[in-house]
C-alpha cells in the first residue's frame, strides 16, 4: 500500500450521514458526536460496500476507490491513495442526495431479477443439510415444503453438491440422477440454483489446467497463491484473465444446458481473499477482484451475492452476511439497520439472510436449545422485506404453534409480493431503495436515527418486534394519516405503543 492522503469534510449542525459498509448498518447514521473508523481499502467486512456517504442535508461524498474512513468531533476524514473524494451538495434531504448520486455514479440499467425472487420465499439447503447435500435429502426437503403448506419458491442447493472446488459437476455418489432431481424439483414448482465460488482445490486436474494457463492468482514470486478461507486452503481464479472467465462461465453454462439449473448462488468473492500485492493477468486491487466476481452474475438472471464492491444499480440479488442465532448485534437486531444500509448504498434487491441465522457454527451451537421466539421474529422481520429465505426447516425445528406463525409470515410475504415487485421494477429505473429509512421518506421529522422500523416503498410502514420476550412496542409515526388493520387510524406525528403478540407483524398503511 502506498501513502494515504487525508481529506477533511466538516459536518453541519444536526447532520446525519449514512454509508458505506452494509455490515456496519447497525452503527449508522453518523453525526457530530460519533466516533467511527472503518477500512475498505480493501474491504475487510463480510458484506458488500459502496464508496459513498450520504447526508440528510442533501450532501454526499463519493470516492472512485476504496478508502479509510474516520469520523470524530464533527469531522469526516477520508484517507485515500488512488482517488480524491468529492463532496456534492445536490439538495436538502437524504432522498435528494441519493437520487443525484444514483443517477451520476450507479445508474440502474433497467433490468430487475426474476419476479420469483420477490413473490415467493427462497429455501436454501445449507443450515438444513450442511455439507451432506444429497439427492434424496434435497427432494425430501422440497416435498416437505409442499406437504407443510409453505409457498413454492426457489431451492438453493448449497456447498457440498460437487466433488471439490473447481470440479463443478455433481458428485456421483450423492447424486445418482441429478438431471432427474432437477426435473422433479421443476415439476414440483421450484426454480433451482446451485452454490458456487471462485476457489479451486489444489493438486487437482482443474488446478493444474488453470495454473498452466495463468488463470490463477499468483504471489509476487510467480507461484500460485493459496488462500485461506472458511473451508480450508485453495487457489483462486484470476478473473482479470479472459481465459479464466471463459472457463468458469463454461462450467456454469454446462450445468444449465445439461441439467436444467436455473442459476447460481455466487459465494465468497470477498476482497479479503485477495491482496493488493497479488500478481494477476491484469494488475488490479483486491476490491476490483471482488467487483469482477459480482459482475459475472449479470450473465445469469437467477443469481445471489453476499460480497461485492461498487456494484449498485445492477440486477444482482444481494444477501446480508451470515447472521447469528441471536437477538444481539450480529443477529436479528442487525437485520433492519443493515437492510436499510444496503438500500441507501444502491443495492435494492436484497435478502436478510437465512431465517433463524445462517452462520452455521453459531446455529449448530444453539441447535439443541433453539430459541423459537427468535426464529419466529426473524421470519416476521423478513416477511415484508424484498425477499425472505428459509433454510432450517421451520416445521422440523419449531413447535406446531410456532411453525404456523412462521408459515403465516411466509404467506404474508406472498400477499404483499405484487407491491414489492412493483417497487423492484421502479428501482430498476430510478435506483430508489425498496426498503427505506424513515428519514428518506419523511425528512426533518426527527426520524434520522429510527432504524427498528422501515418504509416499504412510500405506502407501508413496517414495525417488526425484535426484542426478546416483548409483546408491546413503540412506533414512531410521521406526519399524515395511517391505517392499522382495517378499522384504526392514527394521525401523525405521534409516538404510540401497540400490542405486539408473537403471532402478529405491525403493518401500517399510509392513507392518501
Amino acid at each position: 500500500m502506498g501513502k494515504l492522503k487525508s481529506y477533511i469534510f466538516k459536518m453541519y449542525e444536526n447532520e446525519y450521514w449514512y454509508g458505506s459498509v452494509v455490515n456496519d448498518g447497525i452503527k449508522y447514521p453518523l453525526n457530530f458526536n460519533s466516533k467511527y473508523e472503518v477500512d475498505i481499502y480493501p474491504n475487510k467486512s463480510p458484506n458488500k460496500v459502496n464508496t459513498i456517504l450520504l447526508s440528510n442535508k442533501g450532501r454526499y461524498i463519493w470516492c472512485d476507490s476504496g478508502f479509510v474512513l474516520k469520523v470524530y468531533s464533527g469531522v469526516i476524514e477520508i484517507l485515500s491513495e488512488k482517488s480524491v473524494p468529492q463532496l456534492y451538495e445536490e439538495g436538502e434531504t437524504l432522498k435528494e442526495a441519493f437520487l443525484h448520486a444514483a443517477n451520476k455514479f450507479f445508474k440502474p440499467n433497467g433490468k430487475v431479477p426474476p419476479k420469483r425472487f420477490f413473490t415467493k420465499p427462497q429455501y436454501n439447503t445449507w443450515i438444513e443439510l450442511l455439507y451432506d447435500q444429497r439427492e434424496e435429502k434435497i427432494l425430501e426437503y422440497a416435498n416437505s415444503i409442499i406437504e407443510n403448506g409453505m409457498p413454492k419458491g426457489i431451492i438453493m442447493i448449497d456447498d457440498g453438491w460437487s466433488d471439490y472446488y473447481g470440479r463443478w459437476k455433481f458428485n456421483g455418489e450423492k447424486f445418482k440422477n441429478p438431471k432427474g432431481m432437477i426435473n422433479k424439483l421443476h415439476e414440483l414448482g421450484f426454480k433451482v440454483m446451485l452454490w458456487t465460488c471462485p476457489f479451486i482445490t489444489p493438486d487437482t486436474q482443474e488446478f493444474r489446467y488453470l495454473r498452466d494457463r495463468d488463470c490463477l492468482v499468483k504471489n509476487k514470486d510467480g507461484s500460485v497463491s493459496i488462500k485461506k478461507w472458511w473451508n480450508g486452503y485453495s487457489a483462486v481464479l484470476d478473473l482479470t484473465n479472459p481465459e479464466a472467465v471463459k472457463w468458469y462461465l463454461d462450467q456454469n453454462d454446462f450445468l444449465i444446458e445439461e441439467y436444467g439449473v436455473d442459476g447460481f448462488k455466487f459465494d465468497a468473492g470477498d476482497a479479503s481473499f485477495y491482496s493488493n500485492n497479488d500478481l494477476t493477468y491484469k494488475k488490479i486491487e483486491a476490491n476490483e477482484h471482488s467487483k469482477l466476481w459480482a459482475l459475472l452474475g449479470v450473465n445469469y438472471e437467477f443469481n445471489e451475492f453476499r460480497a461485492c464492491f461498487q456494484c449498485a444499480g445492477l440486477p444482482l440479488v444481494q444477501r446480508l452476511a451470515d447472521k447469528n442465532h441471536s437477538w444481539e448485534y450480529n443477529g436479528v437486531s442487525s437485520l433492519i439497520p443493515n437492510q436499510l444500509a444496503q438500500g441507501i448504498l444502491g443495492y435494492s434487491y436484497t435478502c436478510p439472510d437465512m431465517i433463524g441465522g445462517g452462520e452455521y457454527l453459531n446455529f449448530l451451537e444453539n441447535s439443541s436449545n433453539l430459541d423459537e421466539e427468535l426464529f419466529v421474529r426473524y421470519a416476521q422481520c423478513a416477511a415484508l422485506m424484498p425477499m425472505m429465505q428459509f433454510s432450517a426447516a421451520p416445521w422440523r425445528v419449531l413447535s406446531k404453534e410456532n411453525f404456523e406463525i412462521c408459515k403465516k409470515a411466509a404467506w404474508e410475504h406472498v400477499k404483499y409480493s405484487e407491491y414489492i415487485y412493483k417497487l423492484a421494477k421502479e428501482s430498476s429505473r430510478s435506483g430508489e431503495p425498496i426498503v427505506r429509512y424513515m428519514e428518506y421518506e419523511f425528512p426533518n421529522e426527527n426520524l434520522e436515527e429510527i432504524k427498528d422500523q422501515f418504509m416499504l416503498g412510500e405506502k407501508y410502514m413496517i414495525a417488526p418486534n425484535i426484542k426478546k420476550g416483548a409483546r408491546k412496542r413503540i412506533v414512531n409515526f410521521p406526519k399524515g394519516k395511517w391505517k392499522y388493520k382495517n378499522d384504526e387510524f392514527i394521525i401523525g406525528p405521534r409516538i404510540k405503543e401497540f400490542n405486539s403478540p408473537l403471532e402478529e407483524i405491525l403493518i401500517f398503511e399510509r392513507v392518501n
